[in-house]
């Protein structure tokens, strides 16, 4: 008698293999997304601190990212209009306009997978200590995918 498995048996374990990789693949791309997430918060909260101590010592928030004391990573270029541009994320040092209400002393940090801000997945606001929020981080998302990372990160989530 011939040992071995049958088809059947191989086709079982292949679709048991395709199931469990089917639940796994969403909450491997989640848990990268959450990563990355921090590392934008990570920046964003490198850029509050930069902001607060330019605030001491001036009294008032700048918009040029040259004035603040703040190291971007290898992957990450600042650009002109007071943007810091990263694979995945943009990082707005100040949203909005400056000086307009408290309202605008915010980084925000958007979510931008495909790399076109017309198509970005979420949106994070880390507000300064003189803002309408002080020291709050709150998130937005625009997609389900954005959504479902907003409510996993724990921020507050913005209406």
């Amino acid at each position: 008698m011939k040992k071995g498995f049958t088809l059947i048996e191989l086709l079982v374990v292949v679709l048991i293999i395709g199931i469990l990789s089917a639940v796994a693949l969403p909450q491997y791309q989640l848990a990268v997304d959450k990563s990355r997430m921090a590392g934008a918060v990570s920046l964003a909260s490198s850029l509050r601190k930069g902001q607060e101590v330019y605030y001491m010592s001036n009294g008032m928030y700048t918009v040029n990212l040259e004035d603040l004391d703040i190291d971007l990573s290898s992957n990450c270029t600042r650009l002109s209009d007071g943007m810091i541009q990263c694979p995945m994320f943009v990082v707005d040092n100040i949203y909005g306009h400056l000086g307009e209400s408290l309202a605008v002393n915010q980084a925000a940090v958007s979510f931008i997978p495909s790399g076109s801000m017309e198509q970005r997945e979420a949106i994070i606001h880390v507000y300064y200590e003189h803002s309408s929020k002080p020291n709050q981080i709150t998130c937005k998302g625009f997609t389900a995918r954005g959504k479902k990372l907003c409510k996993s990160s724990g921020y507050a989530e913005e209406e």
